[in-house]
């Protein structure tokens, strides 16, 4: 699907923008149109979804479509589920939170492996828990990590 950029603001809401992501806020849902400054290529950013989508299926993305200006750019437009009624984990929570899913912390504040994946950027900001203690990595960077031929 091609969302003209003209249309953009009929996804939602603006809400918080970052380095490579302008946020629009609908009722159960957040959409982010991607302008791949920190992927380089879609490519790349879809590698990193699918990635994030294995291992926090609970923040899942999906790809709905492509913004952008006719003959100028283009940018894809992610979906990810709204979790309302949530505030930033703290640090501590978070460290335990990736532990129980496997992963060991790393000497950088918010990085993590398992001999599979590295995840990092796993900070406060890119992660909700909700009243019941549940938690949600909605951003995170990850990569796998190369493994040995046999």
């Amino acid at each position: 699907m091609w969302i003209p950029m003209d249309n953009v603001f009929d996804l939602g809401e603006p809400g918080p923008s970052g380095n490579e992501n302008d946020t629009y806020v609908a009722k159960d849902t957040i959409f982010k149109v991607n302008n791949l400054l920190n992927n380089g290529s879609i490519h790349s950013l879809l590698d990193k979804i699918i990635l994030h989508n294995l291992v926090f299926p609970n923040t899942a993305y999906k790809l709905i479509g492509f913004a952008g200006y006719d003959g100028r750019s283009v940018m894809p437009v992610l979906e990810q589920e709204r979790i309302c009624n949530a505030q930033p984990a703290t640090q501590i929570m978070i460290d335990t939170y990736m532990s129980a899913l496997g992963f060991t912390k790393e000497n950088d504040e918010g990085r993590y492996s398992n001999g599979t994946y590295v995840v990092w950027d796993v900070v406060p900001r890119n992660v909700l828990v909700d009243a019941d203690g549940d938690m949600y990595v909605v951003d995170a960077e990850i990569k796998r990590l190369c493994q040995d031929s046999v």
